[in-house]
């Protein structure tokens, strides 16, 4: 008798839990313009047989009419996205994510993740350290267990510290620096680099305590070695 009152308290479960994401997936049409659904569906249908240029003035159409359809905003920075286009898909799919309910922001993040780190790459082949790394924080602020925004992002950094070493901004280079080794503790080259910012400064107190802490990470590191040297005759 027990055992088939539970399954009956199981068959209702299941009954009330279909009936909540039938009233979800019904209410996530409910207040979208008709005639956005309209242009929403033209784009949709060219963007399925791949004909993602086509379909972008249908995606933007519907946004227009409607400023808070999500779903027409994802496709559109998805359309940019399958061309290539990473720069001009981050605004719609930004705004995607800011519009999607809670549980349907993973798919957004996803796909606005693929965008941010197709952008940093495209800035980072041409030398631009400073836009690659902050398209490269607001990925891993999107994501912060990401392995590979947090590897790209301390790549970038330490790019853009040497740069800013080289340009005679030690001031900067120190910050920059600071931020790698805040993501990767135990890099050799963070310290080694925050230790040359601190020499530029002057301040030899802190550039020797970097340099330490770039031999005690490896011993063996000879550069390591030279500018604690160099610091030491100071």
């Amino acid at each position: 008798m027990i055992h088939s009152l539970r399954q009956k308290e199981k068959i209702i479960r299941g009954i009330l839990l279909i009936s909540l994401v039938f009233v979800i997936a019904s209410c996530a049409g409910l207040g979208v313009r008709p005639s956005a659904k309209n242009a929403f569906k033209e784009g949709l249908a060219l963007f399925n047989r791949g004909r993602y240029e086509e379909a972008i003035p249908h995606f933007e159409k519907a946004t227009q009419i409607d400023a808070d359809f999500a779903k027409a905003y994802l496709y559109l920075g998805r359309s940019y996205l399958n061309l290539g286009k990473w720069r001009n898909a981050l605004v719609p799919l930004r705004t995607a994510y800011r519009l999607s309910p809670t549980e349907a922001r993973k798919e957004v993040v996803d796909i606005l993740l693929d965008a941010l780190f197709g952008v940093a790459l495209h800035e980072l082949k041409r030398g631009n350290f400073r836009e690659a790394t902050g398209f490269l924080k607001e990925a891993l602020e999107l994501q912060p267990e990401s392995d590979r925004a947090r590897n790209e992002l301390f790549g970038a950094l330490l790019s853009l510290g040497l740069e800013l070493l080289s340009e005679g901004n030690a001031g900067e280079a120190i910050d920059v620096f600071s931020q790698a080794v805040e993501l990767s503790p135990n890099s050799v080259p963070a310290h080694l680099g925050l230790a040359r910012a601190f020499f530029k400064t002057g301040d030899f107190r802190k550039a020797l305590q970097a340099a330490q802490q770039a031999i005690q990470i490896d011993p063996t590191n000879q550069d390591a070695q030279a500018l604690f040297r160099e610091v030491m005759r100071q």
